[in-house]
Formats: structure tokens, C-alpha cells, sequence
């Protein structure tokens, strides 16, 4: 088993890489999970073939027949495009992930670091959450070329019980040991922190990875 392969097996969640860029605005009323692509569904595309139809069919009373039959069957492309994008719409709305709004913002090394799981809509759960904080450093890997892993320096293990068979929300709450970096991406070996949540449910779990607002002390 190769190095990343062991890193990867003591994380147990996924860590994607992350690049040593400035983080995403934090959010500390409702931060998103990190690593996650906005779906948007080619929308502006289904705009504008909407609009064009809806513009092919002003030419509807004054056209020849066959121009008619093109353009019915043109409105019968749209209507499935139109029921396509509500439908996604409507996926998204009840897919749409938790999100962790942050009681402590930020938090610092030595101290605590408390944030409350909060999803809408609510799933149902068969088992405490399980929420690992960890602090990752990109590191150079021989045996991939140089090329920098992320690699977990410290984690922390808690499971939190769900009041009720639902999760509305639950409280996440670690104490930072003081003797650990902060979060610092404008470098190469970039130090950032995560919470990586899952949420037991019937079939396959969620699993989930928030950025941290995690600093030291001695940062301004």
C-alpha cells in the first residue's frame, strides 16, 4: 500500500486536493460544503431555447403549413425541455445538501470550535452523526513526482445524537489542542481544516466536507 493509499484509509472520508488558492468567502451563517460544483443545468442555454420558440411561435398565424408542422413540432421539443428543467429544479430543491453554520467565527487553536448541522430538508437518520475535524497540510510525495497530497496532521472523532428520528439540526462542538497551524493557503504546502460529516441514513450515508475557520492565535 502506497503512502496516499495509507493516508487515505486512516481519513476514512474522502479529502480531495485542494489548490494553495485563498479560500471562498467565508459563510458563517450557512456555510456550503467545500469541493461541491454549483449545478446549474446548462440553464442559460434552455433560456434561450425557450425564448426562441416562444419567438418561432409569433410567426405561427401568418405561416405556411409546412412552417406550421415545423413549428409544432419544435413546441413539442420545448415542452420537454421545459418539464426536463422543472424537474431538475425540483430535484435540486429536496437534494439540496446540509449546510454548517458556525456559532464560533472564527475559531482559534487552543480554543473551541462549536457549529450547528443544519438540514432542510430534513433526513431521516438510523444512528448518531459521525464528525471528524481535521487539519490537513499539503506535502510533497516522492513517489508521486513531488506532486503535493493532501495529508492529514490531526484528527479529532466525535458522534453527535440526533434529537428525533429526523435530522433538523444537531450542535458539533471540538476543543482545538493549541499546538497545531491554522489555516493558511497562500502557500504551497497549504494548511487548511475540515469537518467532515456523516449522516447514517437508509442506504447509502451522506458525507460531507466543510472548510474550517480555523486560525492561530498568532495570526492578526
Amino acid at each position: 500500500m502506497s503512502l496516499i493509499e495509507e493516508s487515505r484509509e486512516r481519513q476514512r472520508l474522502y479529502i480531495p486536493t485542494r489548490a494553495a488558492s485563498p479560500a471562498d468567502p467565508w459563510r458563517p451563517k450557512g456555510q456550503r460544503p467545500d469541493y461541491t460544483p454549483e449545478v446549474r443545468h446548462a440553464m442559460p442555454v434552455r433560456v434561450a431555447i425557450l425564448v426562441l420558440i416562444f419567438a418561432l411561435n409569433l410567426l405561427l398565424p401568418s405561416a405556411s403549413p409546412a412552417l406550421q408542422t415545423v413549428i409544432l413540432l419544435v413546441d413539442v421539443a420545448g415542452v420537454l425541455v421545459l418539464f426536463d428543467t422543472l424537474n431538475k429544479l425540483w430535484q435540486d430543491f429536496w437534494r439540496r445538501p446540509p449546510i454548517l453554520r458556525f456559532t464560533t467565527f472564527p475559531a482559534h487553536t487552543g480554543g473551541r470550535l462549536e457549529a450547528v448541522l443544519v438540514a432542510r430538508p430534513a433526513p431521516e437518520v438510523i444512528a448518531p452523526v459521525l464528525a471528524v475535524l481535521r487539519c490537513v497540510r499539503d506535502e510533497p510525495v516522492e513517489k508521486e513526482g513531488g506532486a503535493r497530497v493532501p495529508m492529514e496532521i490531526y484528527s479529532q472523532t466525535a458522534e453527535f445524537d440526533v434529537p428525533g428520528e429526523r435530522l433538523k439540526q444537531v450542535t458539533l462542538t471540538f476543543e482545538i489542542p493549541s499546538d497545531l497551524p491554522g489555516t493558511d493557503l497562500d502557500r504551497d504546502d497549504a494548511v487548511y481544516w475540515q469537518i467532515a460529516v456523516r449522516i447514517p441514513v437508509v442506504g447509502p450515508d451522506l458525507e460531507i466536507v466543510y472548510l474550517a475557520p480555523v486560525y492561530s492565535r498568532t495570526e492578526p
